[in-house]
């Protein structure tokens, strides 16, 4: 077919760079040789092809390890410093020649602009409805730094693992154990709490490469500018998380934030169990909202502190209180209604166990 299906991020030398794979135990092929080749913590170059995925085959990791020799004699680098990725269908049979006639000819079209980083969001695509790409530019002292990301996922997305074809770059100088630390923290409290579909893929990558070119010094420390970058990146995977929440066309999204936890696995536990209960997915499908369906969802997830417990649903029309110090609240339920059937819909819940928060993401 003649249509865009290799994408490549490519650097001028190795750079820091940090992947968060797929927690199921079944994995691609690319998974597996991406973790070999990133033990030193360096990549110049990213690859990942779209159509049909490297799973379950036979030779899968030879032949993803072929692409990567083919494609380092094309760049002029080593195969051990490229990043290796595929998405698409499970058919038990893989093209490798295609693949590998493919990436002669990427290397020769091999261009920095604008119109080279959309192309490589449109060739991520399979079942996406969209192109998916954006931009975030953040300080770090006096240094201005960027942020980009191109990434795909409509399906067999769901919480605890990297949850979609996620390729970042950013011009901040920083260790790759730091970069590594910063992505994990970051995936845990975003993509990680994404659940669209209830069943995961043994593709999903997330990797982000650093060239340090912003001139900030460099992060090598759990100091300030460390935090600054972590939350920066955290900003990123959350406006993801939101984007793929809207590829559903008329399927609606709505999100659950949690504060006031004794823990932060506490806090995450009650913020999937809500965006998971099939009962609040119904709700939140049919656009009726009913209380008590989402007080008992709630409490069945809570070990303790009901009586406590404060439950608000807000979007962008306003917000209501529906339970306070663990009790119903008499409200007026037509304006509830349009606060329900208004954009961007979040339930809150506010528990007073601790200092802990957590926010959840799905689609019904």
């Amino acid at each position: 077919q003649n249509r865009e299906d290799l994408a490549l991020i490519y650097g001028e030398k190795p750079y820091p760079t940090a992947c968060v794979f797929t927690s199921g135990k079944i994995v691609g092929a690319p998974v597996s040789v991406t973790k070999k080749h990133l033990k030193n913590g360096y990549a110049q170059a990213v690859l990942v092809n779209s159509g049909i995925a490297n799973v379950n085959v036979e030779d899968g990791e030879k032949y993803a390890e072929r692409i990567c020799e083919e494609l380092g004699k094309s760049l002029r680098v080593s195969a051990d410093d490229i990043v290796i990725a595929s998405t698409g269908m499970i058919t038990g049979k893989f093209p490798v020649e295609r693949v590998v006639g493919g990436v002669e000819k990427l290397t020769q079209s091999l261009r920095r602009s604008e119109g080279s980083s959309l192309a490589a969001a449109r060739a991520l695509m399979t079942s996406d409805k969209s192109v998916k790409q954006l931009s975030f530019s953040f300080y770090l002292g006096d240094y201005p730094c960027k942020i980009g990301a191109i990434f795909k996922g409509t399906k067999r997305v769901c919480p605890n693992m990297a949850t979609t074809l996620c390729f970042l770059t950013t011009d901040v100088n920083i260790t790759p154990s730091f970069l590594q630390k910063a992505l994990v923290s970051a995936v845990d409290e975003t993509l990680n709490m994404l659940d669209l579909d209830g069943v995961s893929s043994p593709n999903d990558t997330v990797c982000i490469m650093a060239s340090g070119r912003a001139g900030n010094y460099k992060i090598c420390f759990l100091d300030t500018e460390y935090k600054k970058f972590t939350q920066s990146l955290k900003n990123v995977l959350k406006k993801v998380c939101q984007v793929l929440m809207s590829d559903g066309g008329k399927e609606e999204s709505f999100c659950c934030s949690v504060a006031g936890a004794k823990s932060k696995t506490a806090a995450r536990k009650l913020a999937k169990h809500i965006v998971g209960a099939q009962g609040i997915k119904a709700m939140v499908r049919e656009r009726s909202v009913e209380a008590d369906t989402l007080i008992c969802a709630t409490y069945a997830a809570l070990e303790a502190g009901v009586e406590e417990a404060e439950i608000s649903i807000q979007s962008k029309v306003g917000k209501v209180l529906l339970v306070e110090e663990g009790k119903r609240v008499l409200c007026n339920e037509e304006f509830a209604q349009k606060v329900f059937d208004g954009e961007e819909l979040e339930i809150q819940i506010r528990l007073k166990s601790g200092n802990y928060s957590a926010q959840a993401f799905t689609r019904v």
